[in-house]
């Protein structure tokens, strides 16, 4: 084969390689039925309610996650901000030592997790 057989060769393999999976997910996703909408129900709801009514709350909830989400981002941006100004009370060499902690913390937190996969695979025997 010369080079330009084995070019147009190979620019047709990365063309199927990606037309089949958009293909397959197009397909997939026509296939899906329209999913219901979910929830989750306080504790001790599921007992009480009917389904119609567990579909109402859903729909409820549903109606909230953008407000709560957009909420939540704005709660997060106030406590980065506020963690930052708490920061600028301190000198640099608190600074300093507080990053060492920070480091020092999440250093013992990986060994804690190593300890705990090593004794889970150890008790599952793997």
């Amino acid at each position: 084969m010369n080079l330009k057989s084995t070019l147009l060769t190979s620019f047709g393999l990365l063309a199927l390689l990606v037309a089949i999976p958009t293909i397959s997910t197009l397909s997939a996703q026509e296939a899906e039925p329209k999913q219901e909408v979910r929830g989750r129900l306080p504790a001790h709801w599921n007992d009480i309610v009917t389904e119609d009514q567990k579909k109402e709350i859903y729909k409820i909830q549903h109606g909230y996650q953008a407000q709560i989400k957009k909420l939540e981002l704005e709660i997060a941006k106030l406590e980065a901000a506020m963690e930052d100004e708490v920061k600028s009370v301190l000198t640099d060499v608190q600074l300093t030592r507080l990053k060492e902690l920070i480091e020092e913390e999440e250093l013992r937190r990986k060994k804690n997790e190593a300890a705990k996969e090593a004794a889970k695979k150890a008790l599952s025997g793997s």
